[in-house]
């Protein structure tokens, strides 16, 4: 109905195939019925910056035109799709690349493309349902490589200019975090010999003394030794000596680190049109899903799925499109992708058809993207300690419409595309990493701290105790030290998570194409007793504080003191003038405007409650947390990263410190066979429940628990 409206808002001009090969040597994934033929292309779209459905696009007005008033830009294009479209289901899946990496491949796909082995049996890979995948470049400053399987999937977007001609020039901040001396820009300095604007600071932390994360409040110390360094490729990096001596939060000395944070503000040039990759997905999917050709008249390499099998409730038997569905997922920064596409009002195409029916943001928290601004960092992700300050870290927070109490702003990630009517349906899957460093939280809870019922085509899960990525799961339940090269001071949380994912992506699907309601969300809420966190908590349950308490660590299970406190580090959030009148780069932070926060509650053995609660959590060997801190040489105490914490439980009474009041593994587990019994019968309630597959409790978890290691429950 608006296709007359939307006919020029953007098109593929030319899918440019570069090369068409059988992938995995021409063999048949076990479990598929056929071959699969891998696609290596480059998408050239253009895009009309008059056009209604391209006005948000920052600084796209600004970028070179052709003849015909058009903005030409090119991405990067892998297809994974089965040889025959009779072997195929008429679903694409969208993979969204990570900085230009193909997360989705281990976690959904397995196997290796490029060494061409093909996932085994045991895996349950989408290949086994006939799906065409998907990938393309969006991230700006990935540069396009032209060989999407063997390279980073990346683009070629315009830099925008003065409407005279002039380069387009404004203040910038750099950050970079480590020992070394070097810092690479984003983009070209203005000027190489006017440092007037420049602003180069050094300190231990953003907290300020009122333990309150603040740009301006924060003590800093001055970067005076520093010059610009021309890189090979064109761009610049910044060389400087580390000052004598940097302040920590309470303005105590301390020498520069590898946890030191270096802020480098400077006048920069030449501003890449970054907010084309949203455009650039939107075109590409809805070209790959509807269209038989390109703009320039070349067929549609997917044309053919027309007579591929039908996946929803019912289909005409003459289809007016390649697909029925098309699915996204994407992980951590490709999550947030996900979520700003949806809020930027890009689930729309120039048909006035939905894009994405279906989307899985996994571990985005939270946050958005720092994509459609002037000097955008693309790249770039928010937690405590590191890269705190960045535009898309505001409200809105959550899917629904909901009144900011602050500004009297209503707003959603589902306002546009409620307006236009192309909302998919969305599995929202976080891990406890989300709700300590991503403020996950405010999915789930409105600004006066009350549960938000979720809009009906919306789910929120939150897997408890997790960290950020998939863990390779507790096998042994040995932990270990983290290397002498970590900034994190406690062993890694090792929670496997990518097998709740696999099942989520099959639940999704399900709802997308039959209709299949999926399992409720589950998360913990402020009813359920979610900790309420302030600027200075220092103490919200046992593993908090674990000074002098030994625990088991090694292969031979030795108890050792890991010292180290949390204090009340979370990645907060307050009302932020990221782009202030005077044109200053530095964000200016109203500290009497702040979003409260929850963090999970924990049980009696240090153990998340209200989640997703794997058999790792559910029969443990450790407490498993999301928040870290970091070791000495390291900005010590502050924030670490997003790994989470292991505490392991003692073995016995006898090793067990007085300080320690969680169970003992004797006390949990008399024999290793009643370890495995219930970590079993764990795992096949949790089958039960939807969330791990058959094939992977079969293979995985089923298995996992005989290993355990005989230095932390001995009996048999």
């Amino acid at each position: 109905m608006h296709a007359p409206a939307h006919a020029a808002a953007g098109v593929i001009d030319n899918f440019e195939i570069v090369s068409t090969a059988a992938a995995f040597g021409g063999a048949t994934p076990p479990g598929a019925a056929g071959p699969y033929v891998l696609i290596t292309a480059i998408a050239h779209g253009k895009l009309d910056p008059a056009h209604a459905l391209n006005a948000g696009i920052v600084d796209l007005a600004n970028a070179p035109r052709d003849a015909n008033g058009l903005v030409s830009y090119s991405t990067d294009v892998l297809i994974l799709r089965p040889q025959s479209a009779a072997n195929a289901t008429r679903l694409l899946y969208y993979d969204v690349v990570n900085r230009g990496g193909k997360l989705g491949l281990g976690d959904f796909v397995g196997g290796d493309l490029v060494a061409g082995t093909v996932p085994p049996a045991t895996f349950p890979s989408l290949l086994q349902k006939g799906y065409t995948l998907v990938w393309s470049g969006w991230q700006g400053d990935i540069p396009q490589s032209g060989d999407s399987l063997h390279g980073a999937v990346g683009t070629a977007f315009p830099t925008a200019k003065n409407a005279d001609g002039t380069e387009i020039t404004g203040l910038t901040t750099q950050e970079f975090i480590g020992s070394g001396t070097t810092m690479r820009l984003s983009y070209k300095p203005a000027s190489l010999t006017d440092f007037s604007e420049v602003k180069f600071s050094a300190r231990q932390s953003w907290y300020n003394s009122n333990h309150q994360l603040g740009y301006r409040t924060s003590y800093s110390a001055a970067v005076s030794d520093w010059k610009y360094v021309a890189n090979s490729d064109g761009s610049y990096s910044v060389s400087f000596t580390p000052p004598q001596f940097v302040p920590d939060e309470h303005n105590v000395s301390v020498k520069p680190d590898a946890g030191t944070i270096y802020t480098f503000v400077y006048r920069a040039k030449q501003p890449r049109v970054n907010g084309i990759g949203f455009a650039a997905v939107r075109d590409l999917v809805s070209y790959l899903k509807n269209l038989p050709a390109d703009a320039q008249g070349h067929a549609n390499p997917l044309r053919d799925m027309l007579s591929a099998r039908c996946i929803v409730a019912s289909c005409s038997s003459n289809p007016p499109t390649n697909f029925d569905v098309a699915v996204a997922a994407g992980e951590s920064q490709s999550g947030r992708f996900l979520k700003d596409f949806l809020y930027q009002g890009f689930n729309v195409d120039k048909f006035g058809k939905i894009v994405f029916d279906g989307m899985l943001p996994i571990i985005s928290g939270a946050k958005r993207t720092w994509v459609n601004q002037r000097f955008s960092q693309p790249g770039a992700t928010t937690t405590a300690h590191s890269d705190h300050w960045q535009p898309g870290d505001q409200f809105p927070f959550t899917y629904g419409v909901l009144t900011d109490r602050y500004s009297g702003v209503s707003d959603g990630i589902l306002k546009k595309c409620l307006a236009t009517a192309t909302c998919p349906r969305i599995l929202h899957v976080d891990s406890s990493v989300e709700w300590w460093q991503g403020r996950g939280s405010l999915v789930v809870t409105d600004d006066h701290e009350n549960d938000l019922a979720l809009p009906s085509n919306v789910r929120v899960y939150l897997i408890a105790g997790a960290k950020h990525q998939s863990g390779v799961g507790v096998r042994t339940g040995i932990n270990t030290l983290p290397a002498s090269t970590s900034a994190c001071l406690f062993p890694t949380v090792n929670i496997k998570t990518a097998t709740v994912w696999r099942a989520l992506l099959s639940r999704l699907t399900d709802w997308v194409t039959v209709g299949a309601v999926p399992p409720s969300s589950v998360h913990p809420t402020v009813a359920g007793g979610a900790i309420r966190m302030t600027p200075t908590q220092t103490n919200y349950a046992f593993p908090a504080d674990v000074t002098n308490v030994k625990v088991p660590i090694g292969d031979a299970a030795t108890p050792t003191v890991i010292n180290g406190a949390h204090v009340g580090y979370y990645n907060q959030i307050y009302t932020t003038d990221y782009f202030p009148a005077s044109g200053q780069a530095e964000p200016i932070v109203d500290f009497t405007k702040g979003y409260v926060q929850h963090v999970p509650k924990l049980d009696s053995n240090g153990n998340e409650m209200g989640g997703i609660i794997t058999p790792e959590v559910k029969v443990p060997v450790s407490s498993y947390v999301g928040w870290s801190l970091r070791k000495n040489g390291f900005a010590v105490g502050e924030s670490c990263g997003l790994e989470g914490s292991s505490v392991p439980l003692a073995v016995n009474a006898s090793v067990k410190s007085a300080g320690d009041k969680r169970a003992t593994l004797a006390d949990l587990y008399p024999t290793r066979s009643d370890y495995i019994a219930k970590y079993r019968a764990a795992a096949n309630d949790l089958q039960a429940l939807g969330f791990i597959l058959p094939l992977d409790n079969q293979n995985w978890y089923q298995p996992a628990p005989t290993n355990i290691s005989s230095n932390l429950i001995p009996n048999p």
